[in-house]
């Protein structure tokens, strides 16, 4: 049996809800805090590295 069809059905909650701080749709209900700009984990903003951005 091939699990198909009753695999497609899945996701009926959201996990990341909008963010207060930063208005990305990337704060997490369950982990509670913001994986875009750290909110609920720290005081200060998160920021990308420099060697993690695409050149364009």
């Amino acid at each position: 049996m091939v699990k198909g069809t009753p695999s497609k059905g899945k996701r009926q909650k959201k996990s990341h809800i909008r963010c207060r701080r930063c208005g990305s749709r990337s704060y997490g209900i369950h982990a509670k805090y913001c994986v875009a700009c750290g909110f609920g984990r720290s005081k200060r903003m998160r920021k990308s590295y420099g060697w993690g951005k695409k050149k364009p």
